[in-house]
């Protein structure tokens, strides 16, 4: 996931919520908390961390295979701020649990898969996009994974929800979309809509992709259902819709149409004089 930094400038220079990491999804999150009325702060990594400032939320984006950092632990414990601890693609794992046990913090966890519509990496389906951007299809080595994509807005939206909740301490959430569809059938469909919208010729990528470990297929659909009951909350944005939103935040050029193809190649200035 890529981190990057950003300040949004406030009247009166109070931030209410701090983002620690999260790439595009945290950018998001950002622009609809702040359509709240709430500013906010997004550094790359818990490093650059400013304890300077009293928030009232803390978004701590982190790797399933990363330790919490305990000076944002203390902190949210000192200062009484809420931290929404995200993982991607990943469950939160036991030892994430653990170290938070003893802490008074008011924190909870929040899983979030299949995540789609980034400009940048987010999660393992933003290769299908970096696929098509390059006309490529991406192929997956199991095509028995059933997924429930969710677009980055829904996932935005999500996070708010659980920020202002208030049954949310020590709690753990599942954030995923509510179509269940094969992987293999959303990268076609994904494919499909862009040979619609640029007029392309997809061809299938060479070799194939890991795809990461995902819950099994009713623990997934319980626990995000017991998540959404307790947020009053469910995702918006359709596969479909959300697909062809993800393809206009990519660069692609058009492809010429067969016949302005032989168009160009006859008035080419080499074939002019045979006309």
């Amino acid at each position: 996931m890529r981190d990057y930094s950003v300040e949004i400038e406030t009247s009166n220079d109070y931030v209410k919520s701090i983002m620690i990491g999260g790439g595009y999804i945290a950018q998001k999150l950002s622009l609809n908390l702040q359509n709240r009325g709430l500013a906010s702060s997004v550094v790359a990594s818990a490093k650059d961390f400013d304890v300077s400032s009293t928030p009232e939320f803390i978004f701590l984006f982190i790797n399933k295979e990363e330790k919490l950092p305990e000076s944002v632990l203390n902190f949210a414990e000192s200062i009484k701020s809420k931290l929404i601890i995200i993982s991607i693609d990943s469950s939160c794992s036991e030892d994430m649990v653990k170290q938070c046990s003893g802490k008074e913090a008011n924190y909870c966890f929040v899983s979030i898969y299949d995540v789609y519509g980034g400009s940048g990496e987010g999660s393992a389906l933003e290769s299908v996009f970096a696929g098509l951007k390059k006309k490529k299809l991406i192929s997956y080595k199991n095509d028995q994974i059933i997924i429930t994509p969710i677009f980055v807005e829904d996932v935005a939206d999500a996070l708010c929800r659980v920020a202002f909740a208030t049954q949310t301490f020590k709690k753990k959430f599942l954030v995923t979309g509510k179509d269940e569809i094969p992987l293999v059938g959303f990268v076609q469909r994904a494919g499909a809509e862009a040979a619609r919208k640029f007029g392309l010729l997809i061809n299938p990528e060479d070799g194939a992709e890991e795809y990461p470990e995902t819950l099994a297929r009713h623990e997934k659909i319980m626990q995000r259902d017991n998540s959404y009951s307790l947020l009053s909350w469910q995702p918006e944005v359709s596969l479909d819709r959300g697909i062809s939103l993800a393809l206009d935040s990519i660069p692609v050029e058009p492809q010429a149409s067969l016949p302005e193809v032989k168009k160009k190649t006859i008035l080419s200035p080499e074939n002019l004089l045979r006309i």
